[in-house]
């Protein structure tokens, strides 16, 4: 392990980004507050009396704060690359004074590098970007490698959820999964897909899918 604490703002991430509002500029410089050192979680015994869950690139931070805010016995971990939805986070996180809720700047790839194994209950990643340009298909999170990495990160039995509203990126993401002997797909018959695990909230972006009818799919994977 290089280091007892995660670096801050590793980006690899490539994308436009919208400027800030002042009021978004102070919430942001209050990420410190919300940071956490991730190798003390597996140290100091945290992940086995305590379910950890780990979202990667929150958006504006709508599901993992409703989960957070549902369950206080819990630890959730976000990462992001874009400082507005970081600091639309913060603002929610500051009022209601949510004290199980972290965060991370940067790219996911490079923190997961960093992150002790068999730490998480649960790994989300909801509707990522999917590249749909085929020139494009090595930008996507989901590869042979990431498959792999995520596996160790996730503790026997749990779960790595992953969900979009395009029919590529599924099944991307389906060929790729059975390639590997790591996880057992969730789903006893074709209609299961429709349904998103238990307690999960919408998001701002799925309910936009929805209106222009892109249907979302919900896929779950248990570690072998």
């Amino acid at each position: 392990m290089p280091s007892s604490k995660i670096k801050k703002n590793i980006i690899t991430v490539r994308g436009r980004e919208r400027s800030l509002t002042p009021k978004q500029r102070s919430l942001f410089s209050n990420l410190d507050k919300y940071e956490i050192d991730l190798t003390s979680l597996k140290k100091d015994n945290i992940h086995k009396s305590k379910k950890l869950f780990f979202e990667i690139g929150f958006g504006s931070g709508d599901i993992i704060y409703k989960q957070a805010k549902l369950n206080p016995e819990n630890i959730y971990i976000g990462i992001e690359y874009y400082r507005k939805g970081i600091a639309q986070l913060i603002e929610k996180i500051e009022t209601t004074k949510l004290e199980n809720l972290k965060i991370f700047h940067g790219d996911a790839r490079r923190v997961l590098a960093n992150i002790p194994d068999e730490i998480f209950d649960e790994i989300w990643l909801f509707f990522p970007d999917p590249w749909p340009k085929k020139r494009h298909s090595k930008r996507r999170f989901i590869q042979l490698e990431m498959i792999e990495l995520l596996h160790r990160k996730i503790k026997q039995g749990g779960k790595l959820l992953i969900s979009s509203d395009d029919k590529n990126y599924i099944a991307w993401t389906l060929s790729l999964i059975f390639m590997r002997n790591f996880f057992n797909w969730l789903s006893d018959e074709p209609s299961d897909w429709k349904h998103p695990n238990n307690d999960y909230f919408g998001s701002k972006y799925e309910k936009k899918g929805i209106k222009s009818d892109r249907e979302p799919y919900f896929l779950k994977f248990l570690k072998i």
